[in-house]
């Protein structure tokens, strides 16, 4: 007779553990060696490709990145970014976003990728371990709730950039690289971020996420006993929490089980910040 499969493991969302300077370290810079060896793969005709982020194409998307780790590399450049004006109604990363691209807009693929490895690893030890007087500082966010600096420096950008690896991957049709321990992680504190968002929106209920595939994992998010699960791929889950699929793209790759109304109302409320 063979044997049963064992039942995964369940985690509870808000109980996956934050991370320490040295990790956040390692994290950016394991990320940024990722995402530095997929632009080394790209042909010229894939920089114009269109991305799920619908106003970029893929060397928009290289020179957002190398503007953000620009912002990294000291206080005068990181304050000059933060402080662009966003228009009416315009997220705050937006106005920085368009700054970074009207600046680099004359440059090439090549110069690019030269500013991002000429400036990541500065901004990397920075975000890690600099930057001491502002970390603490929080301010209100209309996506990420009450956002701190350290939270931004130590998870959002590395996921960001991981994000964002995966766009370029699913633009060019390159297979996403990923490993449990690397991929895993950055997936486990989108899920942490998650459990905290739903916490105060599923008033005492509970659902768990069934992430497939290497970076996935199974959480509980919510208190009390879970009424449904929704299983999708970990990927596909953070395109749709990221803000890339709507509901209904994400309804058509996942599958309920139990209270699929609770499942339903639990992906509707479902939007973090990369």
């Amino acid at each position: 007779m063979a044997a049963l499969a064992a039942s995964p493991t369940v985690f509870g969302a808000v109980r996956v553990p934050y991370l320490s300077a040295d990790e956040a370290y390692s994290l950016l810079h394991t990320e940024l060696e990722r995402f530095t060896a997929l632009l080394d793969t790209l042909a010229p005709d894939d920089w114009g490709k269109s991305t799920a982020c619908t106003a970029w194409n893929v060397r928009e998307m290289l020179a957002h990145q190398a503007g953000g780790y620009a912002s990294g590399t000291g206080y005068r450049e990181m304050i000059r970014q933060y402080t662009a004006r966003p228009k009416q109604g315009q997220l705050p990363e937006d106005a920085i976003n368009e700054l970074q691209l009207r600046e680099r807009a004359d440059k090439s693929p090549t110069e690019l990728i030269a500013e991002l490895r000429r400036v990541g690893p500065v901004a990397i030890q920075n975000w890690a371990y600099g930057f001491r007087l502002i970390k603490p500082v929080a301010a209100p966010h209309p996506v990420g709730g009450r956002l701190s600096l350290r939270h931004l420096m130590w998870v959002i950008h590395s996921r960001d950039t991981w994000m964002h690896r995966l766009d370029i991957c699913r633009a060019t049709n390159r297979q996403f690289y990923q490993t449990r321990e690397h991929d895993g992680r950055i997936v486990a504190l989108v899920v942490r971020d998650v459990g905290a968002l739903l916490r105060k929106k599923l008033t005492g209920r509970a659902i768990v996420l069934d992430l497939s595939g290497v970076a996935g994992g199974v959480y509980q998010v919510g208190a009390g006993e879970p009424g449904a699960t929704i299983q999708i791929d970990a990927l596909d889950f953070n395109i749709f929490a990221s803000g890339r699929f709507t509901q209904a793209q994400a309804r058509a790759r996942a599958s309920f089980s139990g209270d699929t109304a609770l499942a339903e109302e639990a992906l509707s409320k479902i939007l973090v910040l990369y």
